[in-house]
């Protein structure tokens, strides 16, 4: 077959395959991770046959997306990738490209000069103004005289994805444990009448960007216990949901019944499998790593460690080469630590007092002493420094200082 032939096919191929996914309803299609490694053909006059992985490579890789990473095939012509983050000067853009990711053709986004939209052609402004007034839409505004098929894919692993509680009950009749993906009305009716046995009916929910992840503790729940989704995140090709069982009976007032908790919460839609992690634990969550002994680590750092090999190198770095590596087990815990670098007096010192999960981060709260008015303190230099072990979770660290001052 000559090379002409090979492209004809190609482009045939790719539009059968677009075919079979539904591509000529009236709602967005999705194109699913499986097939983004296939050439699709978008019809550009100069023959140009993008990849899909390409623009979720560049989706995948973006920053500033933590919030919003979407990708959209139009009239199977376009990519349209529209995403926001938290980034003060660049929380959102959007960009039409044409035949690669390198062919924008237009933009529109926030800057520090304020917002900005730019086309290299003016024939497409319309259809781009368009665009960015309905990204809410799943045609995008456009109609039923476009096709818009939503391409699927995840961020690359070790990436947070935003989520969000939906519905949430202390009394469940689903009393055994389970976790369900929801993807679809009926799904989401069926389990909603096993969960409430009652007439009324199932909250209603878009699910044509979005999905939801439905998580039972079962009927365990002595009524003391937090049972809350608290991170969903990439990893390692599966969408990573992390769910908080901790003990709160030393600070809770707790009822004298048995419960059994549920939570729903919605996430972007995805194809990839969803792999569930219960994160079991005491009130106090955390171990000392032992033995306790003067850091040899001179300068001020916070870490966070989940794997073998960097847990020997900062071992070695903190207790030297003949102190015998502490065991720790990566599959069920981390390791988290503060080093507070040189420190001029023998009254500072430092302890991480707490871990728990806030918004979607695991949050390390350590306590650091410092001498008050008329205070005496040995003269000597310090390097206050303290090692833990919290059950492993993939969420970000986020590390918070308290101050407490010596009378």
């Amino acid at each position: 077959m000559n090379m002409v032939g090979r492209i004809l096919v190609t482009a045939f191929v790719a539009g059968a395959t677009l075919s079979a996914c539904g591509g000529g309803n009236d709602g967005p299609a999705v194109m699913r991770n499986q097939q983004a490694g296939q050439g699709i053909a978008v019809g550009e006059p100069n023959g140009g046959v993008p990849v899909v992985s390409e623009y979720i490579k560049l989706a995948q890789e973006a920053s500033c997306a933590s919030t919003r990473n979407n990708l959209y095939l139009i009239d199977s012509k376009y990519v349209l990738w529209d995403r926001a983050g938290d980034c003060a000067d660049n929380a959102h853009g959007q960009a039409l490209m044409g035949a690669t990711p390198q062919a924008v053709l237009c933009s529109a986004g926030d800057s520090i000069a304020g917002p900005r939209t730019s086309c290299t052609d003016a024939g497409l402004r319309p259809l781009f103004d368009t665009i960015l007034a309905n990204l809410g839409k799943p045609d995008l505004g456009l109609g039923s005289s476009h096709k818009v098929e939503a391409i699927s894919f995840l961020p690359k692993s070790g990436t947070p994805i935003a989520f969000k509680p939906f519905v949430s009950d202390s009394f469940s009749n689903i009393t055994a444990p389970r976790e369900v993906v929801v993807k679809d009305a009926a799904a989401w009716a069926a389990l909603w009448a096993e969960h409430s046995k009652t007439r009324m009916a199932a909250p209603e929910f878009d699910f044509t960007r979005n999905m939801l992840v439905a998580v039972f503790s079962g009927g365990a729940n002595a009524g003391c216990r937090t049972f809350n989704v608290v991170y969903a995140g990439s990893h390692n090709g599966k969408l990573l949901v992390e769910i908080d069982d901790r003990d709160v009976s030393p600070v809770a007032i707790c009822p004298a019944v048995v419960t059994q908790p549920m939570q729903v919460v919605s996430v972007p839609r995805t194809d990839a499998p969803v792999e569930f992690r219960r994160i079991v634990s005491e009130f106090v969550n955390f171990k000392s790593v032992e033995p306790l002994l003067r850091t040899q680590v001179t300068t001020a750092r916070n870490v966070v460690v989940r794997d073998e090999a960097a847990w020997a190198a900062l071992w070695a770095e903190h207790a030297g080469k003949d102190v015998a590596l502490p065991k720790v087990d990566f599959s069920r815990q981390m390791v988290v630590g503060v080093f507070r670098g040189a420190q001029p007096d023998g009254c500072r010192s430092t302890g991480i007092s707490s871990v728990g999960f806030d918004q979607g981060k695991l949050r390390v709260v350590h306590t650091d002493t410092v001498p008050g008015p008329g205070v005496i303190c040995t003269m000597a230099i310090v390097y206050p420094a303290h090692l833990v072990t919290p059950p492993r979770s993939e969420a970000p660290v986020e590390f918070v200082q308290n101050i407490r001052t010596l009378q």
